[in-house]
This record gives C-alpha cells, structure tokens and sequence, in this order.
C-alpha cells in the first residue's frame, strides 16, 4: 500500500491500541544485546533489496523501539517522526512510500529532511501469533523507488520470519504466554518495579495431562493446556506476568503480598474439571510452589523461580486436590542438592561424582552368581555421600531423570567393559529406570548407542519396571519395552506386591524376572500372612514362567524357609551388601579362580565374607 494521506493517529487511545502495546510486553528484547537472529533477518533484507539501512521497529504509544538496525544507530525515536507508526495505522500487511518529497507530511520526517534525506520506504507489518499488530520490517533508500512483486514478497517472507523467531524465542505457540526464558526476564524487570515492595513467585506443576495426551491425543491435551493457562492469566490479571515453562508445568509472579485467600482461590480454579470430547469431565491437579521475597531482593529471578519449583516437587501425592507449598528454611538444603545436581549432570567436577555400587544376586541351590543390581551414590566434596532417595526424586521433580538414567548406565557400561578386558566372567547387571525414561521415544536408541560403545550384548542387561508403573501410559510403555526387548535387554518386574497387583497389567507384558519386595521375604518365616502372600507372588512367577527373585534376605531362617518353597534366586545382606566396582572385580576374580581349581564355586556366601 502506498500512503498519499495524513495518518490515522486517533486510534492510538483506543482500547484495542491499549491491548496492541501491552501485547508487546510478551516480546523481552534485551536493549543492550541484540538477537542474532534477527539481525541476520534484517541483514538479508538490507542485501536482497539493495536498500542503504533497514530494521525492525516495535510501535509503542508515544515512541518507537528500534532492537535490530542494519545503517542506522538510533534505538529510540518519537513515534510522529516515523514511518512505521504509519504502517502500523494503516494495518496494511505492506506499507511503501515511494518518493517522500512528494507530500507535505512525509516530507517533514525527520528522516527525510535532514540529510542524507532518505526518500524511498518500504516496511511489511508484522502480526504477532494472536494477531496483534506489533511493528514493521523496514527499509530504506536515499533515491526515490518501487518494490516490484518478487521484491515485496521476499520483504513479506522475511517478516513472517521475524514473527517466528520472536514466538519461538520469547512466547509459547500453545498457551500465548511467556516461556520461560521471556518469564526469567520479566521477573529481572518485576524486581525493579517502582513502589513494589513485596514479590512472590510461583511454580504449578499440574497432574493428569499425560491420561489426556495418551487417549485423546495432542490436540485434545493442546487445547486443555490453552485452557488451564487462560485460567492461570484470568487469575493472575494482566499486570503480573505468567508463563508455560514446558510440558504441563506454568508459573507465576504478582507483584505485592499474596494472600492466603489468592492461592486458595488459583487451586480452586485449577480443580475445576476440564471438558473433554464426548463430553468427558477430567479433573485436573496442581502442586503450587511460591517464594515470597521483600523488595528489593539480593536472589536473581532465576533463582527465585528454582525455590518456587522446589516448593512444588517436595510436595508429594495429590489426594483428590492441589495442594499449595510456600518455599521455606527447610526447602533450602534441597534447592542447594538439586542446584549441585544438576552440575554433576552437566559434568561440573565441583559437584562430585556419580559412581556405582552393585548388589551380588545369587541361586544358592547352585552356588551361582546369576547377576548384579546397580546402585548409584552420589559423593559430594562436602556433603560426603548423598543416597539416591534423596537425588533420585530431585532429579525426577526437576525433569532431568533422564540424563540421570542415561548416565548412570553409562557407568554400568564401563564397568562391564573393564571387567570384561580383563577376563572376569561376564554377570548380568540389572537397572531401575524412572518413569520419565521409560516412556522417553528416546531410550532405545540411547540404550543401543551405549551397548555399540562399549561392545556389550543387550543379554548381559535387565531393566526393572516397578508394578505401579504398568498402569501409566501402558500402550507407550508396552511400545518402549517391546523396543528393550528387541535389543535382547531382559525385563524385571520390581517391588512386586506393594503396588496394585494388576494381573491383567502383568499379563500384558513380557518379562522374564519378577522381584518380591523385601517386606514378603524378610521374616517370612516367622508369619503366616507373610507366607500365604509369598506363595500368591510365586505362583504370579510361574504361571507367568519368569524366574522369582527374593529381595532382602538377610536371616537364615528365611533362607531356609525359601529353600523349602524351592525359591532359590536372592539377594540381599545375608550374602552381600552392595559393593563398589573394585569390590565387584575382587569378588568376581577370586570366584574364577576357585572354580577352575575346584570345578565349582564352592560355598557362595563363604566368598563373598571374604571378599
């Protein structure tokens, strides 16, 4: 469109201009740093249309920000003394002037007035996703000129690709809020608000979208999360930012005290069931986690939202409501173990090291070693050594149970591997995998990646599933085994018998190994409702023809109670505690040596007293 008129500023105090700025907000450019990528955008304009200058102008009320210019060094100017206020005005998708000297109001732009006395504009509109007009892609020539059509659709391309980088970088495509990124800057900026003098901030956690996801689909569980999150905004107002921070999970920050009554109301909003089709209701949970700092404070706004997120994950299950948490002293020493965490996760040496320890399983009707349970520690420089119930849930609360996962067999890996080259007698080595891994599309071919590295059989491997995880998402997690099983991995389930006892779950899926939990072995013999519940878990073990385990053994007398049942497999502190590699390459080297002399191996708990 080209402009031969005055403007069209009445509309500047319209409420819909008033909605068009604030949607603006959504977009935290930093002034001092420009974004690469669109200086690239705005570089390749420059070049293609063989312009002198060119940049992005966002359209405030009384002035213009310019955070990327190609040929120009302002960064601010008054709206008036701009083309791009016009463009936006004119809420044309293109805007050209062709010759500035022309007309008496594009004539007195500053820009053109006063030398060098640019003459030729020629700016696309760009449209943020909900379809706010936000400012323009410009250039500008010093001659007078047109735009042909192969021009001006190149220009509109290169807009549409701002309008991308900005939603991808700095707001969310599903919900319309911030992301997290854009959340850690404005909450920088809350802290600095004028007259504020308290901040709090929160995390959500929400429950119940993956049952949405896996039978409705993505689009259903999309539009519930668009849901959930026009009601976080409602709640919030339009002065305090909000965000989705990924997946199912939001957060919040009001400026002022939040009262006691203001969460009660959010949990009470969130509780609402969703709407599914078929007029299905689902109902939703929330865990809140929420800080609350005087201002001004001395914790930057990224550490801020960790205590409002720690808050969250101490919480535990949700029985029928959201429950809301307040960040306090005694969250502190787990925000400080998760923070060290992930520092060991991305290989920091101050953090301290992940390393393995392996508890011996052993058939002692055949005096044999039938395999290895890996057990990770975490020794810390100054904490000593952190017990995986007290990481394992951080890492899973935070999202990182992967990486955990992934990294803790890639130690069993490496120590398969130096036991291997050195000639010792290859034992399985089984692992317990979080749920989040699991149902990861990526763990199988991480698993093999890992197996080709260090050149092991997926045979010499067990992953162990508990019972309660049979019933999340069993068509992805039956999809997920069947890949582990297609890798020649082995399949256990765990801590069978304190979950929900689904025989219809246990039938559906293979597997080759079934733990009893220790709370049915340990004084089995001395309680008959022990006894009567064992043998129902062994006779699940061999309708199901999948070798029983016995976790916990620690007394004799249970020992000879299994030996009665014929329940030979074990493993616990009557034979062995868990040891460290070193302890495992002793203990597997003294059992090749007695049996070659003696063509056995002899009394197995007497090795393993010795080593």
């Amino acid at each position: 469109m080209s402009l031969d008129s005055g403007r069209t500023d009445e509309s500047r105090d319209t409420e819909s201009e008033q909605r068009r700025v604030q949607e603006l907000s959504r977009y935290v450019l930093a002034q001092d740093k420009p974004d690469p990528q669109l200086r690239f955008i705005v570089e390749l304009a420059v070049q293609t249309m063989g312009s002198d200058m060119g940049g992005i102008s966002l359209v405030y009320q009384s002035h213009i920000w310019l955070p990327v210019t190609v040929g120009f060094t302002l960064t601010e100017l008054d709206r008036n003394d701009t083309f791009c206020s016009d463009a936006v005005a004119s809420e044309a998708d293109f805007f050209e002037v062709q010759d500035a000297f022309t007309e008496d109001w594009s004539a007195k732009k500053p820009v053109v007035r006063t030398a060098p006395h640019y003459r030729h504009y020629a700016g696309v509109t760009l449209h943020g996703s909900r379809g706010y007009l936000l400012g323009t892609l410009w250039v500008m020539w010093l001659l007078p000129g047109r735009l042909n059509a192969a021009q001006r659709t190149m220009l509109q391309g290169l807009g549409r690709l701002v309008v991308d980088t900005l939603e991808l970088r700095y707001c969310d495509a599903v919900t319309g809020m911030y992301n997290r990124n854009a959340f850690v800057q404005h909450l920088q900026q809350a802290k600095c608000a004028d007259g504020a003098k308290e901040l709090t901030v929160g995390y959500i956690d929400m429950s119940g979208f993956h049952q949405i996801n896996e039978v409705f689909g993505r689009r259903t569980g999309d539009a519930a999360l668009a849901e959930v999150a026009a009601r976080i905004t409602g709640w919030a107002g339009t002065d305090n930012p909000v965000a989705h921070m990924g997946g199912d999970r939001f957060a919040f920050a009001l400026l002022g005290p939040a009262e006691g009554d203001e969460l009660a109301a959010l949990t009470r909003m969130i509780d609402v069931p969703i709407t599914l089709p078929g007029s299905r209701m689902q109902a939703l949970r929330a865990r809140i986690g929420y800080v609350r700092q005087p201002l001004p404070t001395q914790f930057a706004a990224a550490a801020l939202l960790d205590m409002a997120e720690t808050a969250a994950s101490s919480i535990g299950d949700l029985d029928g409501f959201s429950v809301v948490r307040e960040y306090g002293s005694e969250l502190r020493e787990r925000s400080g173990i998760l923070h060290d965490l992930l520092a060991v996760l991305q290989g920091s040496p101050g953090a301290g090291t992940l390393t393995m320890h392996y508890q011996p399983q052993v058939n002692f009707a055949k005096q044999k070693l039938i395999g290895l349970e890996a057990l990770v520690r975490w020794v810390h420089p100054l904490r000593g050594t952190v017990l995986p119930s007290t990481f394992v849930p951080l890492a899973e609360s935070s999202g990182r149970s992967y990486e955990l996962d992934l990294l803790v067999m890639r130690e069993v890996c490496r120590d398969m591997r130096h036991w291997a080259d050195a000639g010792l007698p290859q034992v399985p080595v089984s692992l317990n995998f979080s749920r989040a891994s699991l149902l990861h599309p990526g763990l199988p071919e991480a698993i093999a990646d890992l197996l080709e590295e260090w050149r092991l059989p997926g045979a010499l491997l067990e992953v162990e599933v508990t019972e309660s995880q049979l019933l999340e998402a069993p068509e992805a997690l039956h999809e997920r085994i069947s890949a582990l099983r297609d890798l020649g991995l082995r399949i256990a389930i765990d801590d069978f018998g304190i979950g929900y006892s689904n025989l219809d779950a246990i039938g559906t899926l293979p597997f080759d190994r079934l733990k009893v939990d220790r709370r049915f072995v340990h004084g089995v013999a001395d309680s008959a409702v022990t006894a009567s519940l064992f043998r129902l878990i062994q006779g699940v073990a061999e309708v199901s023809d999948a070798e029983l385990l016995c976790e916990g053994l620690e007394r004799q007398a249970d020992l000879d109670w299994l030996r009665h049942q014929h329940a030979y497999c074990v493993q616990g502190w009557y034979f062995s505690s868990a040891l460290p590699p070193q302890g495992v390459e002793q203990l597997l080297r003294a059992w090749h040596q007695h049996a070659q002399q003696s063509g056995t191996m002899g009394d197995v708990r007497e090795l393993f007293t010795r080593h």
